[in-house]
């Protein structure tokens, strides 16, 4: 029984799969500038691997940043790490020159080092003033591994969002949305479940009746973003499901963080869920 119920999955699995190869779903997001905001270097692709993929297709138009909140110097090789971001950056296609990385004393890295909302907030504030951000995605309140630095960036978000929101060029802020442990490693037989329980593919439904009724369609653009006042800001949710191809490029990505590959992030490499899935939650 549970052999059928593993085929019944992995069939599951190969249909939903095909579903979003086929592209029925666009990426909302384009012709817009977007931060990636992290806590170490290797954050952008051992968690953010499909939405940076997805969101730096040169058919979007976007721009799209990264900021670092530290070096990743725990280990004392915080300059090495540097480099090995910038690299892994460019192989979606980011510039150097988009890619900041913070080196305060007030934000060194470590499962113990407590950052204050305020300084993390004002960064975001400060990056997206000069650099006129007009998304900003980073993690939950989860952080996917419960890492405090991870976390951290969350609630300085939090921070930036109670104190900026009237006064800052950004329009929408995401959040990586974590999921259990079990789930986390299933790899892309986890699509059938993120499916059933995302949001981001919510509108078909009202665009079907929609178009019943007025002959066209709301966006569904890849997020739910349907709105009973019909005001499309964005979505409420995104779901980026990467191709075999970008899923090579987020591995060849993580390769070039040569000081963090030993086996137990090869391991995640090849079984993590965040490799080749990415839900997103709007919280502004």
């Amino acid at each position: 029984m549970l052999l059928y119920a593993f085929y019944a999955l992995v069939l599951t699995t190969v249909c939903a799969y095909a579903f979003f190869q086929g592209r029925y779903l666009k990426t909302p997001l384009t012709q817009t500038s977007i931060v990636l905001v992290i806590a170490h270097p290797d954050d952008e692709v051992m968690f953010f691997g499909p939405t940076l993929a997805e969101l730096t297709r040169p058919e979007h138009g976007n721009t799209v940043r990264v900021l670092c909140m530290s070096s990743g110097n725990h280990d004392g090789i915080g300059e090495t790490r540097k480099k090995e971001l910038v690299a892994s950056c460019k192989s979606f296609g980011i510039r150097e020159s988009h890619v900041t990385i913070l080196e305060r004393e007030e934000l060194k890295d470590g499962p113990k080092e407590l950052w204050d909302p305020s300084l993390v907030g004002d960064q975001m504030n400060l990056y997206a003033k000069k650099h006129n951000i007009e998304t900003i995605i980073t993690f939950d309140d989860r952080g996917v591994s419960s890492h405090i630095n991870h976390v951290a960036c969350y609630v300085g978000l939090t921070y930036f969002i109670q104190t900026f929101k009237e006064r800052t060029p950004v329009k929408s802020c995401y959040v990586l949305k974590s999921i259990s442990l079990l789930r986390k490693y299933a790899s892309v037989l986890d699509l059938p479940i993120t499916m059933v329980m995302t949001e981001a593919l919510m509108p078909m439904a009202p665009s079907i009746s929609q178009w019943i009724s007025t002959g066209n369609t709301t966006s569904v653009a890849g997020g739910s973003n349907y709105n009973a006042d019909r005001s499309i800001i964005r979505p409420r949710e995104l779901l980026f499901v990467s191709s075999p191809k970008a899923i090579a490029q987020a591995k060849g990505a993580m390769e070039k963080h040569e000081s963090q590959m030993v086996w137990f992030r090869k391991l995640y490499v090849v079984f993590s869920r965040y490799m080749s899935i990415n839900e997103l939650r709007r919280v502004m």
